[in-house]
Formats: structure tokens, C-alpha cells, sequence
């Protein structure tokens, strides 16, 4: 179903990312390790929970995990593996737990094994250690890996010279937002899988609109519409409530190690557009900080920069979560 709020985890279900399933298959075939990216909310994890079902190989998701020691317990546990078939004593230190990881590879190399959420433990050098073992050690390990694009970055994609990754950076492929003629298709075909909802052409219009080819808000408004039979105005007026409590969280998440005050600042001058001179002069910084702040927001997808230096804020629902900050 469509407007199902879970990830899809079937190719049939999948709406639109056909070429984006071919390039990430091909890639894998030819031997590449793959990072998938894109803002949230554009379909990152129905794509690759898709191909890991589709190639009968293994989703871990490693949300919250830190470590080469979170690393190789999930691995181990999302693989169905016992401790004791590593046959490794675990009694020391970071290198043990390369080696467990190192061993459920070898275990795993005839099948794709999808990362997900793998920014975290990509900061750790016995990962990067691990990932460049397994490398030149098996082959045939196909790998795809996805997560915030800073946290990829600096480890994966531009690993420095001496980092373990070096020379040996995964392809990429990115997923856009959808087009206006690909929602309205999206939305559309949706709704045939509810023939009893009647939504007209001007309020499909007016989502598409509001929710900016975001899959992830259309599927929301979707989901409220055709699933809880909301009316459309509650459907719309629901999926930017919760989706900006869903984002606040993460957006709060992201604050705490920040300087909170000057980075909210910077988002709410944003939310309808800004010059870099109007951002300088109304932040009262200078412009090596105000670079490093607006570098750092753009590297996780919150802000975009045109050709002209204007930034602003083009997913709908995170305005509504910057208002609530």
C-alpha cells in the first residue's frame, strides 16, 4: 500500500526510484560499495530495505549504536549469529571486537548487507579499520550504507590520507525530491487504492504545494486522508503537526552539543530566505563563525544555498519544526 507510514520493503511498492533500484544494483554487481543519500523524508530507507529484501541479503539499522563493539553486537545479533560460533575471547579491548566483525563479513560475503543509520559508528577508526580488512579481504562483500550525509562525509565518502578508507570511498547516489507531475502521479495512484475517497484536483494541488515532493509528507497526508479518513483540511493541518514534532525532536537532538541560540537564530532568519550579509549583520558574528554554522546546516540537509548566496529552508514541515525550537 502506498500510503503505508513503514518503509516499503517491496519493488512493487516502490513508487518512482526504478532507476535509482537499477544504478544501486548495478553498482553492487559491478563490485562497488554504495552510500545512499538524500534529505529526509525522500524514501533513503524504502530504497535500500527494498534492495537488501529483493536480494534476500540483510537490513541493520544502527540507529543509536556507537563503536565497534555496537557495531559487532548488532551485526551478530541482526544476522542470527551466536557468540560462540565467532569462537573468539572478547576479554580485550577494541581489537577483539574487530576481529567478531571481521568474522560475521566472512560469514556474510556471498550477500548485500544494508547499513543504515551508520553515522555514528563511522567515527569509529576501528570500524574504518574493520570496513578496510574486509575490503581487501573478501571480495565479493557487497555493502551498501546509508545516514546523514556529514556523518558519511568525514569517514566515508572523503576519507583523509591517512584514514583507512583512503582510495577506497563507496560510490554514491543521491534521491531528489519528487517532481510536481511525479506527486501528483504518486498521490493519484494512492488514492485508487481507496476508491471511496474523493480528493479533487485543487486539493491535491494545494498538498503538493504545502508538502514540496517530499514522499515521506505525502505519504503522511496520504495516510491521514485515505487510511483515517480525516478531511483534507485535517489531513494537511495534522501531517505538519506531527511531522514537525518528528523533526523538533531531531532538530533538538542535533542543538545539544551546538551553540543552540545562534544556530536557531540562523534556521528562523532562514525559513523565508536570507542574504549572507543580512544573516552577518543581524547574528553580530564574524564570518569565519557564521561560515562554519551555515556549512554545517547545509552539510545535514537544512538548509540550501542558491547560485546567488540566498539560503532558505525548502522541506514545509521543517519550517514548522524551526518555529517550534
Amino acid at each position: 500500500m502506498l500510503f503505508d507510514l513503514k518503509p516499503k520493503e517491496r519493488l512493487k511498492d516502490l513508487y518512482d526510484r526504478r532507476d535509482e533500484y537499477k544504478e544501486l544494483s548495478r553498482l553492487i554487481e559491478s563490485g562497488s560499495w554504495v552510500c545512499v543519500l538524500g534529505k529526509r523524508m525522500t524514501g533513503k530507507t524504502s530504497l535500500i530495505k527494498t534492495f537488501a529484501n529483493e536480494k534476500k541479503g540483510v537490513y541493520i539499522n544502527f540507529l543509536d549504536t556507537k563503536g565497534i563493539e555496537g557495531f559487532a553486537r548488532k551485526l551478530l545479533t541482526q544476522t542470527g549469529f551466536d557468540m560462540s560460533e565467532i569462537g573468539v575471547d572478547l576479554k580485550f579491548f577494541h581489537a577483539k571486537w574487530s576481529k567478531v566483525a571481521e568474522d560475521a563479513f566472512g560469514k556474510l560475503r556471498k550477500r548485500v548487507i544494508v547499513f543504515d543509520e551508520i553515522q555514528n559508528v563511522a567515527s569509529s577508526p576501528y570500524f574504518l579499520k574493520t570496513l578496510k580488512t574486509a575490503w581487501d579481504t573478501y571480495h565479493e562483500l557487497k555493502i551498501v550504507f546509508s545516514g546523514s550525509y556529514i556523518g558519511l562525509a568525514r569517514n566515508l565518502l572523503e576519507p583523509a590520507e591517512a584514514s583507512p578508507m583512503y582510495g577506497r570511498a563507496p560510490a554514491v547516489i543521491t534521491l531528489g525530491l519528487f517532481s510536481k507531475q511525479v506527486s501528483k502521479s504518486f498521490l493519484s495512484a494512492g488514492l485508487e487504492e481507496h476508491p471511496d475517497i474523493r480528493v479533487s484536483d485543487e486539493q491535491i494541488d494545494e498538498v503538493i504545494d504545502r508538502l514540496n515532493g517530499y514522499v515521506g509528507w505525502l505519504t503522511y497526508y496520504g495516510n491521514f486522508r485515505s487510511v483515517r479518513r480525516l478531511s483534507h483540511e485535517k489531513s494537511l493541518s495534522q501531517t505538519l503537526h506531527e511531522g514537525s514534532k518528528l523533526i523538533s525532536s531531531e532538530l533538538n537532538s542535533f542543538l545539544e552539543k551546538r551553540q543552540r541560540k545562534l544556530y536557531v537564530k540562523t534556521l528562523r532568519m532562514c525559513i523565508n530566505g536570507t542574504r549572507w550579509s543580512e544573516l552577518e549583520s543581524e547574528l553580530a558574528v564574524n564570518s569565519k563563525v557564521l561560515w562554519g554554522v551555515l556549512n554545517t546546516l547545509k552539510s545535514v540537509n537544512l538548509l540550501e544555498e542558491s547560485k546567488e548566496g540566498y539560503y532558505s529552508v525548502d522541506d514545509p514541515i521543517l519550517k514548522e519544526a524551526i518555529k517550534l525550537l
